[in-house]
């Protein structure tokens, strides 16, 4: 009887040893066989995405923030991240195309370096395009600040580009000459051709619900010039901004207001309060979701020490924290709802004297091309003449 316990005690240690060697903590393991190597792929992939659009010399950075100065509130502008139509090179305007997988990253990085210069925001401003809107949210999110009240004003839009939206800027340039396409883009007197009734987004923008108030005002714009957008966003700056940066905080935090806009927006914006000159302000470039300040009177006014005609705004950015977010799930919108094929836009609309249309075999080509380059992004594409 004796031995039988003793070889039972036996079994029992035995068994005891072997279980705790099963249960040791997996902090014990070595870090590299709890992190997969396709994680370690993603993170590395979405490391520090603002470096590859520095927008601006060292010199004009700082790493870290300095106080507002007194009576004045400080404003952040930022352009959207990158949409469908960025990567596309298509003229966008009121498309209301979606974000890529990289701006959903670039709109969350630009919330985490909010969040670690401990920025807090007591209102948004945006337009009422979803690339702006889903920019704004998530940037508020990651920053910690969703809750944050968001005003939409389609003052803040994208400038309008007429005819020419939903169109390939490259083979646009190409169909009508490059000099004259690119005084559209980047003139400030320049205004495309109108947006006439035959244009495939026409009735799309017309009939849109979020445009309903400005349809009643007295209608909706059919073409815009850079002069022509910088009139309605200087409005906006005015009425909503300007009027809203008085902080009513009782502490020694000052609130900071964060504006989320277009390219052209900016632009327009910029040249406004830094006082820049035309011809200056077609080399004027905005990267998308890279967050810049500045400093508002009470008058709104910009308070710098740096002369006007010069770039006053300072860029926010934060190059000591490691910026790895996973991509998120990208927005919902169907990029084939705006994209058009060259052949959508009737030359008389986007020339007043019709030059030499293209034959049948090129925009056959062509066509496939802007099939071609759209498959790639979307994984169940569907191509269609809307």
């Amino acid at each position: 009887m004796l031995p039988l316990l003793l070889v039972v005690l036996v079994m029992l240690l035995s068994l005891n040893h072997f279980a705790s060697g099963l249960i040791s903590p997996l902090s014990n393991l070595p870090r590299k066989t709890i992190l997969a190597p396709s994680s370690r792929r993603l993170l590395s992939t979405t490391t520090s995405l603002f470096s590859q659009n520095d927008p601006t010399p060292t010199s004009s950075m700082s790493p870290s923030l300095p106080p507002v100065p007194p009576s004045a509130t400080r404003v952040v502008l930022m352009r959207h991240g990158e949409s469908e139509f960025n990567t596309a090179n298509i003229f966008t305007g009121w498309c209301d195309v979606a974000l890529t997988p990289r701006g959903v990253v670039e709109a969350t990085e630009a919330g985490q370096v909010f969040l670690s210069n401990n920025i807090r925001f007591s209102c948004c401003y945006t337009s009422v395009l979803s690339r702006s809107i889903s920019t704004a949210f998530r940037a508020l999110e990651s920053a910690g600040v969703g809750w944050v009240d968001m005003v939409k004003d389609w003052r803040l839009n994208e400038r309008h580009y007429g005819a020419l939206q939903g169109l390939s800027k490259e083979r646009t340039g190409s169909r009508l000459g490059r000099e004259k396409v690119m005084k559209w883009r980047r003139s400030f007197y320049a205004r495309p051709p109108a947006m006439e009734p035959g244009h495939p987004h026409y009735d799309m923008i017309e009939e849109d619900y979020r445009y309903r108030g400005l349809k009643k005002a007295g209608g909706i714009t059919k073409g815009e010039s850079l002069e022509d957008c910088q009139q309605r966003v200087v409005e906006a700056w005015n009425d909503i901004i300007s009027s809203s940066c008085q902080s009513d905080s009782e502490d020694d935090e000052q609130d900071y207001v964060l504006v989320v806009a277009h390219a052209n927006t900016l632009r327009s914006l910029i040249m406004h309060l830094d006082e820049i000159d035309v011809e200056s302000i077609e080399d004027v470039n905005i990267p998308t979701a890279v967050p810049f300040y500045y400093d508002v009177g009470p008058g709104g006014g910009v308070v710098s020490k740096k002369p006007e005609g010069e770039f006053r705004g300072k860029y926010i950015y934060d190059d000591l924290k490691k910026r790895t977010f996973l991509e998120r799930r990208r927005a919902a919108q169907d990029p084939w709802l705006w994209a058009l094929r060259d052949d959508d836009v009737e030359e008389e609309m986007l020339l007043k004297e019709r030059q030499e249309s293209l034959d049948a075999a090129t925009i056959e080509e062509e066509a496939k091309r802007n099939t071609e380059l759209f498959a790639g992004n979307n994984p169940n594409p569907k191509p269609k003449k809307i």
